[in-house]
């Protein structure tokens, strides 16, 4: 094994003599940082700051939600009746939609299974499992795959009744008051494990000053089955109120923090049983567990209200999903992309993907496209309340967590241990007794960190315009990085640290760190002066250069 022999450096900013490109190579960089500890307590206090976080739900917070009032919205649904009622046959269907509207107001999520035969849920599988096997990410926490990037996946006609069936669509935008979009479209493939990251800790989503829903269909990784294990999990009744705002006074903006959307400490769990109880009534918890054994389910949610997660274990095992992501169109103007070959939607899932606005010619095109598919609506309502057919609406007083069951649940999320956690036990943390390294060892452990640290939680600042979203792609790439690709990023970063001599002043503090980063961020804006830093895009460069800008302007931005 051939050793290279290099002067130490006291400058990362230098000219590295470059090992040759072999993996035998030895590199000499010391991965041993000297520090007394009085050294490393001075340096944890001045580079570790929290934001204080005590996390609740409370219905005065009600009133930061944006969106249309109750006159428009009571305007909206009585228009979308009457669109549906001039095609439906059956006069008691509009009372039995609104029964399902109903549910879904109640508890926060209407769950609904076999909206497909197995048949055509195999086919969805299929496609599904080709996706995954191609592009997804492959992490430690779940393989994430962006459906965004394959249209033709949401489009297909043959299965996507499983997730975006036009009744669903119809509750949602009953339910929301107010036509809707799609905003996000993803899947995951998740084992069992007991881990506190992301969203597997319970949450409600990050959308506190706008309604957001979602529908998730789940099932065992591989065949048309139930999950059983990683089910989706909810508390009924805390969609009612909106999470504790910040505000430095009654007159400035309000804002959150990710961290404000958590609720992983005895403390915080018990104000939302607190909460609950005085909504439902119900004097005992009521936290319900999706453990459904005879079909898939596809569940529709009100998740930035409703208090849920997806209850990462060991048991059980592992599990595919796919979830779909809705704002109202007043709320977000937007597409999720250029999907149209016309400019002009055809179908429901042509608009739940295209461009809209909540504009009284929008609200025209949704109430239109819908009622083309009025009879199909019909249909499955009357499958649904028809006991012998496969397509039922599930009742959650069975799935009700109790007893044994419901301590065990708590125990998991106030004490499964964190990313960092499993990370440090299973060895990925730079460190070598040696002076020299092997160049893939030392990669190999770079990457390895790496590919763990970037599920760690970030508790970036969450906006009242809801500009936040402009980060969001940026983000979620970090997120799906392949340890492949990040071993490919720091293999050609590598010859900034070869030959260095680390100390502990080489640990920034946060105001240094806050500099460089907008340095970055100044230079990014500069170096594209044709576009708009301050919006979305759809477009794919125009949102990868917009989209990092705003995420180092976050990581960065000082909160109290």
């Amino acid at each position: 094994m051939q050793v290279l022999s290099l002067p130490q450096q006291d400058s990362l900013v230098h000219k590295a003599i470059l090992c040759p490109d072999t993996p035998e190579c030895l590199i000499p960089v010391n991965l041993r940082l000297q520090a007394t500890n009085k050294q490393r307590a001075s340096t944890l206090a001045t580079t570790i700051h929290t934001s204080p976080s005590n996390p609740s739900v409370s219905i005065s917070y009600n009133v930061l939600r944006t969106g249309p009032g109750p006159s428009a919205k009571d305007t909206f649904r009585r228009t979308l009746l009457e669109s549906l009622r001039q095609i439906w046959k059956n006069g008691a269907t509009e009372a039995r939609f609104i029964k399902l509207v109903d549910v879904l107001q109640r508890d926060g999520c209407a769950l609904f299974a076999g909206l497909i035969d197995t048949s055509s849920f195999t086919g969805l599988i299929d496609d599904y499992t080709a996706i995954m096997d191609n592009s997804a990410s492959h992490a430690f926490l779940h393989s994430f795959g962006n459906l965004i990037e394959h249209p033709n996946f949401i489009r297909n006609s043959a299965f996507n009744n499983a997730i975006i069936h036009p009744l669903l669509v119809a509750m949602m935008a009953y339910a929301m008051g107010g036509p809707v979009r799609m905003t996000n479209a993803r899947g995951k493939d998740t084992q069992p494990i007991s881990v506190n990251a992301q969203d597997n800790m319970l949450h409600v989503d990050n959308t506190p000053f706008r309604e957001e829903y979602k529908i998730l269909l789940g099932w065992e990784r591989g065949p048309p089955k139930v999950p059983t294990g990683q089910n989706f999990t909810f508390l009924p009744g805390t969609h009612k109120g909106n999470r504790q705002v910040r505000q430095l006074s009654k007159d400035s903006p309000a804002w959150f923090t990710e961290n404000d959307s958590l609720f992983n400490t005895n403390e915080s769990i018990n104000s939302l049983f607190e909460f609950q109880r005085n909504i439902i009534g119900e004097q005992d918890p009521v936290v319900i567990e999706v453990n459904y054994p005879d079909q898939p389910v596809t569940a529709l949610f009100s998740a930035a209200s409703l208090v849920h997660h997806r209850y990462r274990n060991k048991k059980g095992h592992p599990r595919s999903c796919v979830i779909y992501a809705f704002h109202l169109a007043s709320d977000h103007p937007g597409a999720l992309g250029d999907f149209t070959n016309s400019g002009v939607p055809q179908t429901m899932v042509d608009l739940l993907l295209g461009y809209q606005d909540g504009s009284e010619s929008n609200i025209d095109t949704f109430c239109s496209l819908l009622r083309s598919t009025a009879a199909a609506i019909e249909d499955k309502i009357d499958e649904i309340l028809n006991q012998e057919h496969t397509s039922c609406l599930i009742s959650t007083v069975s799935l009700a967590l109790s007893g044994r069951d419901l301590d065990c649940w708590r125990r998991e999320v106030t004490r499964a241990p964190s990313a960092s956690q499993l990370k440090y036990e299973d060895g990925h943390f730079l460190s070598f007794p040696e002076s020299n390294i092997s160049r893939d060892l030392l990669v190999d452990k770079l990457s390895s960190a790496m590919a763990f640290d970037k599920h760690g939680l970030l508790d970036l600042i969450i906006y009242q315009d809801g500009h936040e979203e402009i980060r969001k792609p940026a983000r979620k790439s970090i997120w799906t990085l392949s340890k492949d690709h990040i071993k490919e990023v720091v293999g050609s970063w590598l010859p900034a640290v070869e030959a260095y001599n680390f100390t502990i002043r080489d640990v920034q503090d946060p105001a240094s760190l806050q500099i460089e980063a907008q340095k970055v961020a100044s230079n990014i804006q500069e170096s594209f002066p044709t576009v708009h830093f301050d919006r979305e895009s759809i477009d794919p460069h125009t949102q990868r250069v917009s989209s990092m800008h705003q995420l180092i302007l976050d990581l960065v931005c000082k909160r109290v």
